[in-house]
């Protein structure tokens, strides 16, 4: 969309040059429409360029914050059988897959700094994965607008 755009441009500014070359007033301002044209269309294509090659990696910067919230689940996992075993049989009775709910179970636990910290961390890394899934669906409006892909 935007070459085709450029290309518009182009032809408004050799309009304003060849056709209109007697007629300076008329000429001089299609050829100036045209120029600022132009350089805001190279503007908007250089910004969906760069958004499309920064897309790229999406995927793997996705699998990345993935990785780290596994690893921030491992960690959660033996703070939280270490305090249960610790509590014993008080929370005996709490099954759950998830630990990150237990945590929310035991008030002691939630206000552990290391916890805290964890917790933040993970949640912070899961507002990173929706920001980059948002941007990868963003990626198809750009490529539109470059080339009409898909």
């Amino acid at each position: 969309m935007l070459i085709i755009l450029i290309l518009i441009s182009i032809a408004i500014i050799i309009l304003g040059l060849f056709v209109y070359p007697n007629d300076e007033e008329i000429g001089t301002f299609i050829t100036g429409a045209g120029i600022i044209g132009f350089i805001i269309k190279i503007i908007g294509l250089i910004c969906c360029i760069s958004s499309l090659v920064g897309a790229r990696v999406i995927d793997q910067r996705i699998e990345l914050y993935q990785n780290k919230n596994k690893e921030i689940e491992e960690k959660m996992e033996i703070v939280v059988k270490n305090y249960m075993e610790y509590e014993g049989n008080t929370y005996k009775e709490l099954k759950t897959d998830s630990y990150i709910q237990l945590i929310n179970l035991y008030p002691d636990l939630k206000a552990d700094q290391l916890v805290k910290q964890q917790i933040n961390l993970y949640i912070e890394n899961n507002n990173k994965i929706i920001q980059l899934k948002e941007e990868k669906m963003n990626k198809t409006i750009y490529r539109w607008w470059v080339y009409f892909g898909k």
